[in-house]
């Protein structure tokens, strides 16, 4: 087996192990932010799914398609951040309205 075949089997068993840690944490009732937090629950669960899965078709499109590849990986980024930035604006709002009621 070649090398350079072996380094790509690598990388794709690291993406699919997380791909399935990503799903399981989706499902797991143990959560960052919990699921009764109405939206900000939801939102990092399908950040952590779909960065997960973007993850493993960049792997694959790495072989095939290097310029796809880069996108997906755009993609991911720009999910990462818009999420992370959604969960922050919740926060801010969530502790102003707690403090004008306080």
């Amino acid at each position: 087996m070649s090398e350079d075949l072996e380094k790509r089997e690598v990388s794709h068993v690291g993406a699919w192990i997380w791909g399935v840690i990503a799903v399981l944490y989706a499902i797991s009732p143990v959560d960052i932010l919990p699921d009764v937090i109405p939206v900000a629950g939801w939102v990092d669960d399908i950040l952590i799914t779909v960065t997960g899965g973007l993850n493993l078709i960049q792997s694959y499109l790495k072989e095939s398609n290097e310029h796809l590849a880069r996108i997906v990986k755009g993609i991911k980024w720009f999910l990462i951040v818009l999420g992370i930035l959604i969960i922050a604006i919740i926060a801010l709002v969530v502790v102003g309205i707690a403090n004008l009621f306080a």
